[in-house]
């Protein structure tokens, strides 16, 4: 890896138009940047557009035919360490990450994360289901794993978050403690 700090990447999950996954990430990024010394970045599924996987060969062969794959393989192995922002959907994690999930697996192996979830339930059945998939494709989860619960009263009439921050603020504490954890197994120091 080129950079000098490492490099903490959080991937946003949600693909939908109207979502609130963005708007917590640039809120987590801040709180976990100010909780250590990391390159914090954001990995958006929804820029990122990635199709429904279309590699003609199995992920574990590590013979990727298409430049989309090339490109989120190499963003991922730029990556010290991960952080997985999920929303609950019907009580699981959304398809896109899912997908997003599945165009690789040697880049997976071995790679520290944590999950944060999110939802008007917290998302801890969208976590508990994340967290088997990433243990399965060899990742190194971190039992630190954030769950922010979204009130109704949180939603602006767009469908959006109308005060993100404060949404973020409410699991401080946790959110900086999951931060600490994945650099105490990538090395990074903590403030």
């Amino acid at each position: 890896m080129s950079h000098t700090r490492p490099r903490i990447s959080i991937i946003v999950g949600s693909t939908r138009t109207v979502r609130i996954g963005r708007q917590l990430a640039d809120s987590i990024a801040a709180v976990m940047s100010e909780a250590v010394d990391a390159d914090v970045r954001i990995l958006d599924l929804r820029e990122l557009a990635l199709p429904l996987l279309d590699e003609p060969r199995m992920a574990a062969l590590h013979d990727y035919e298409h430049a989309h794959t090339l490109a989120w393989a190499e963003e991922i192995l730029a990556s010290d360490g991960l952080v997985f922002l999920t929303p609950q959907y019907n009580s699981g994690y959304p398809a896109g990450l899912k997908n997003a999930i599945d165009y690789l697996f040697v880049e997976w192996k071995d790679r520290p994360a944590t999950i944060v979830s999110y939802g008007g339930h917290g998302g801890a059945q969208a976590a508990a289901q994340l967290d088997q998939i990433l243990r399965f494709v060899g990742m190194e989860v971190t039992d630190e794993q954030p769950q922010l619960l979204i009130a109704p009263d949180d939603y602006a009439p767009s469908g959006s978050l109308s005060r993100p921050a404060e949404v973020v603020a409410r699991s401080r504490e946790e959110l900086e403690s999951a931060a600490r954890a994945l650099a105490a197994v990538i090395g990074a120091p903590t403030h």
